[in-house]
């Protein structure tokens, strides 16, 4: 099974914000409220701005475009350091631009932003965090914002702090917390408008680059032959069923509403002990399993403290019905 890049994983998940709770008010309903809105705010505002990400010691900005054209909803991402790779989505179309065939075929594909936070507004994250709605006392991109903070209520999740503006509630920055409240990654904007003269022909490849098209399918559904037989709360399977991917090789998916932990099963001829990789706020970890006389390997990867991964790798088993 091959583990993506750190930055692969890092756009496969995107998105940002908050800080400065001080007199809040702890209201899940408001919170959840607030990050509903915050989801809707991707996919329904206009929006051009650039943002920063940075882990440990590395920093890289980035430029997003979104627009609604037409019924027809176009996003540009920019990679503005480096080889300027930019991803362009329109619909379910997604084009992949690079300088020239050669930094194509060096590079991973970048992933338009906010897929991260699709589920976010899932009434799971009751269980595992608490919430507190900040005042609005601080400003972001030049734009006054409210906060919202998730506390995890044990050592198996990240801690989050959004920042929100407070009249759209679009995501303006993003703390990613570690169990002792250090921070782990942020994500911020430094500039944003949301009144864009954005036009179609800002959404096309240059001239003279080179653009891979794709399209996204959805892997086939198939029965699910594994279990958990323990998970920390709030944590839930997403699908029912697995998911085929290539080369004999299933996928499942866990979520507590903002954390997601893939997990990938397939057959091998080789026994692997238990390695754990860290890539900044990702763990990845891998090792064999028998079944009867089948070897499979196991490899889970998730923004989660590397605890969490340890336990789940030695609580994954067949289904028992």
């Amino acid at each position: 099974m091959r583990l993506f890049s750190p930055l692969h994983i890092f756009f496969t998940l995107l998105c940002l914000i908050i800080s400065g709770v001080s007199t809040a008010s702890n209201s899940a309903p408001d919170a959840l409220h607030l990050l509903r809105s915050m989801t809707q705010s991707f996919s329904t505002l206009s929006y051009d701005g650039v943002f920063v990400h940075s882990e440990a010691m590395n920093m890289n900005s980035m430029r997003v475009r979104h627009d609604l054209m037409g019924g027809v909803e176009y996003e540009s991402l920019v990679d503005l350091d480096g080889d300027k790779i930019e991803v362009l989505r329109i619909d379910d179309k997604i084009i992949s631009v690079y300088p020239n065939a050669l930094v194509a075929n060096m590079r991973a594909p970048l992933i338009p932003p906010f897929k991260r936070f699709k589920d976010v507004e899932s009434d799971r994250l009751i269980k595992g965090y608490d919430m507190i709605v900040g005042e609005h006392t601080s400003r972001i991109a030049g734009r006054k914002v409210i906060a919202v903070k998730l506390v995890p209520k044990d050592q198996y999740r990240y801690g989050h702090q959004f920042w929100l503006d407070a009249e759209n509630h679009f995501l303006l920055k993003h703390d990613m917390l570690k169990t002792d409240g250090k921070l782990l990654e942020r994500i911020q904007f430094t500039s944003v408008n949301f009144a864009p003269d954005l036009k179609d022909k800002d959404f096309v490849p240059k001239e003279g680059s080179y653009a891979e098209p794709m399209v996204e399918t959805q892997p086939r559904r198939v029965k699910n032959l594994w279990q958990f037989d323990w998970l920390p709360e709030g944590f839930s399977l997403v699908w029912p069923e697995a998911r085929s991917l290539n080369h004999g090789t299933s996928m499942l998916l866990l979520s507590d509403g903002m954390a997601t932990i893939s997990i990938f099963i397939e057959p091998t001829m080789k026994v692997k002990a238990m390695s754990i990789l860290n890539m900044g706020a990702t763990i990845a970890g891998e090792r064999s399993i028998k079944v009867k006389d089948q070897l499979y390997l196991l490899t889970m990867v998730g923004e989660v403290p590397e605890p969490t991964i340890e336990k789940l790798m030695t609580v994954f088993m067949p289904r028992q019905d």
